[in-house]
């Protein structure tokens, strides 16, 4: 061990036995080959829930969705109504910056002596 490696703690010494490498038994590549090119292919089991259990989930699946479908409408719809309320607060601000300028001019015109008609 050099003066710079720590010790292993008991810990990462136990890991390492663990974890190292394990040859497969005899005859397990053999076994793994005449598997994969055998002609019939094992069938996996299908599992059934039982029919008051598939309707408990169908319902609960129903549910959810509906309550999904609910909550995001009213995700779009607060979204929509916050969209409008920018929209809104925008333009009063164009209006106001339009009638400063409008009045900034007419009193200007005013001051030249141009007649503005107001």
């Amino acid at each position: 061990m050099n003066q710079h490696e720590e010790p292993l703690t008991k810990f990462e010494q136990e890991l390492t036995q663990a974890m190292r490498g394990v040859d497969p038994p005899e005859g397990f590549a053999d076994r793994v080959m005449a598997r994969a090119q055998a002609s019939e292919r094992p069938r996996a089991r299908v599992l059934q829930m039982p029919a008051r259990l598939r309707m408990w989930a169908s319902g609960a699946v129903a549910a959810a969705l509906l309550a999904g479908c609910y909550f995001g409408e009213e995700t779009r719809l607060r979204h929509q109504r916050e969209k409008a309320e920018l929209a809104q607060r925008q333009f009063d601000t164009a209006m106001r910056i339009t009638d400063e300028t409008l009045d900034h001019v007419r009193l200007q015109l005013q001051q030249a002596g141009v007649g503005t008609g107001y």
